[in-house]
């Protein structure tokens, strides 16, 4: 449900990646601006009655460009669509409310296989 709702939120944020979102990996022969991401940790809240419905989950984005400013310009919008996500409902129907969000790391290198210039945010979703 929350892939769904992100995916979503990144669209109406960054249209150039209409269709190009993929989970895990994406074709190495790509040439289009894409998106990657995997969900890297979940942690469920348990408190003492038991678990309470709440969840800290972990992701990671790999913004993929042939062009570095894009992959700047592109990872910059994704920056500020996480930034505005707290205290809101998210997804095509309001279907997660996003507590919090804590952006852990936010850094870029160079795919020297694929050619690419990757831009990485790792962040956590309190839902």
């Amino acid at each position: 449900m929350i892939e769904q709702a992100l995916r979503y939120e990144i669209i109406q944020a960054v249209p150039e990646l209409t269709d190009e979102l993929y989970p895990t990996h994406a074709p190495e022969t790509y040439k289009k601006p894409y998106l990657v991401y995997i969900r890297t940790k979940t942690d469920i809240t348990k408190v003492l009655d038991g678990y309470t419905g709440k969840q800290a989950l972990s992701f990671m984005w790999s913004v993929m460009t042939a062009r570095y400013a894009d992959m700047v310009t592109i990872r910059s919008k994704l920056e500020e669509l996480l930034k505005d996500m707290p205290k809101r409902r998210i997804g095509a129907n309001g279907d997660a409310y996003i507590e919090d969000i804590t952006i852990d790391d936010i850094n870029e290198t160079y795919e020297f296989n694929l050619g690419v210039n990757r831009g990485i945010i790792i962040f956590t979703i309190y839902v």
